[in-house]
């Protein structure tokens, strides 16, 4: 029954998020299955939105996860695999409340609003979801080391930057978006415009913004990540694999900069290079 459930949620992880599921396979062997069970749990929490009609629908399904991960940790079988593998994890690990809870609760504004209301907001959010992962991911492996929150916070804004940047066109078609209102503002572009599909100048500045910023994110996570940071001495081997979907930051800034049109075109990487990134990296 475990077995079959560890596939089926390791099946999950890979639909919902492949490259973190192809990234966790370099990670310690007792720590793999917990990770796709994160994973997958995470990729449940991001297809509510697509899931429900109603802002209060998808309130109810949220709350529906913090009550079945609350019985599962207690060894309570919920009916939902992914529930009971994070469950299990969950009582396990002790991973942090504070994180789960985090995490949960940032899907709030994916099932109520449309437009992300400025660029503290989205912050945020990319510290909850994102910085959330790669935090919960350090502790899975065990990681050591100082500076931990400084990187996952870090990861997270470089990567997160990236994933609003690739999801732009899906999200655009579905009259949603990531893109900060008052940056939009700022460069001379509205949300309409973007959901019209109109590729304006400032658009393409805000959008080149981004990867700046993605990428200075990126540079100082790996600056404390290695050790090369005043303040810290790195992450031990194992620690650093929680964070090797970084390895594919550059590469996606790189194809996102050259994509004809971000509202019609999903930066995309070649499956051979994103796995020859990670074990280079690794």
């Amino acid at each position: 029954m475990e077995r079959e459930r560890a596939s089926t949620v390791r099946r999950m992880a890979r639909k919902a998020d492949p490259d973190r599921a192809i990234a966790a396979l370099f990670a310690p062997s007792a720590a793999r299955d917990d990770l796709f069970a994160l994973f997958a749990f995470n990729g449940e929490l991001a297809r509510i939105a697509d899931q429900v009609s109603e802002p209060e629908l998808g309130a109810i399904r949220l709350q529906w996860w913090r009550d079945a991960l609350a019985r599962a940790e207690t060894g309570e079988a919920t009916g939902h695999p992914v529930a009971d593998a994070f469950g299990a994890v969950l009582a396990r690990r002790g991973l942090s409340r504070e994180r789960i809870a985090g995490l949960i609760d940032a899907r709030s504004f994916d099932i109520g609003e449309t437009i992300m209301p400025d660029t503290r907001t989205l912050d945020a959010y990319l510290f909850d979801t994102t910085g959330g992962l790669f935090a919960l991911a350090a502790e899975i492996v065990g990681a050591e080391g100082e500076n931990q929150g400084l990187i996952a916070q870090a990861a997270g804004q470089a990567y997160g930057l990236v994933r609003v940047m690739r999801s732009l066109p899906v999200l655009a078609a579905k009259g949603r978006t990531y893109l900060a209102a008052d940056a939009l503002e700022r460069v001379g572009t509205t949300s309409q415009d973007i959901f019209a599909g109109r590729t304006t100048p400032g658009l393409v500045a805000l959008l080149a913004e981004m990867r700046e910023a993605a990428h200075a994110a990126w540079e100082d996570a790996r600056f404390n990540l290695y050790g090369e940071g005043m303040k810290g001495t790195g992450l031990d081997e194992a620690g650093r694999t929680a964070f090797l979907p970084l390895a594919l930051v550059q590469p996606y800034l790189d194809t996102l900069a050259q994509v004809n049109d971000p509202l019609c075109n999903i930066a995309r990487i070649n499956p051979l290079y994103r796995l020859w990134r990670l074990v280079r990296t690794r």
